[in-house]
């Protein structure tokens, strides 16, 4: 039987196809598998830091503003309480254990989304942004002469304040088998996640 080599050609771009889908879905499993371990090590740190929802106005980092646009946190005892419980929290052992958990599970994230870019643009970027302002918080809780920007006391700010925003980009990017877990971990910002999801679904359709 004579071989059409254009039917050959053509069954051999399907079965590549076909690897690479089967490939890139494994590959997606994986990296979300990092982002689990990412999302658990990120909400466990953040609920034993602020174990109770804070008043922006109320529970705010007090700072003197300088010229030029640059910061000086004021004293300790000029501080909210609810300011220097939290410092307290995130200088403990428990803080630092679960930050190194958080930074390894971000350089895994990064190591499985390699270079490309779709992989960094939906997984590696986001993960490293909240890596950042999570340590730009944890180094400005330990030492607060390092929030003397705007910009870094955005990041402290929104550690503190943007939590239903940031755990929203970790649902985005967790397994199916890490929700049940991570809902429990988001007990606290359950009603504003969930009427969150229900917008986002509503934008969709």
């Amino acid at each position: 039987m004579k071989i059409n080599p254009v039917h050959v050609a053509y069954a051999v771009t399907v079965i590549g196809m076909m690897f690479c889908f089967v490939l890139s879905r494994r590959q997606k499993k994986d990296i979300r598998k990092e982002c689990n371990a990412f999302a658990a090590a990120f909400t466990k740190l953040s609920n034993y830091i602020c174990p109770n929802r804070l008043d922006p106005e109320r529970d705010r980092l007090a700072v003197e503003e300088l010229e030029g646009g640059a910061l000086r946190v004021l004293p300790e005892k000029e501080q909210p309480e609810s300011i220097r419980g939290i410092m307290r929290r995130a200088n403990a052992q428990r803080s630092v254990k679960l930050f190194a958990e958080l930074s390894a599970a971000a350089d895994r994230v990064t190591k499985e989304a390699g270079i490309n870019r779709t992989k960094k643009y939906q997984f590696s970027d986001p993960i490293n942004r909240l890596l950042y302002m999570t340590h730009t918080f944890l180094v400005g809780c330990e030492n607060p002469a390092t929030i003397c920007t705007q910009e870094r006391k955005e990041d402290f700010d929104s550690f503190l304040y943007n939590q239903v925003d940031h755990r929203m980009e970790l649902l985005r990017r967790i397994s199916r088998e890490m929700e049940r877990e991570f809902q429990d971990l988001n007990r606290a910002y359950a009603k504003e996640m969930e009427e969150r999801e229900r917008e986002e679904k509503k934008k969709k359709k």
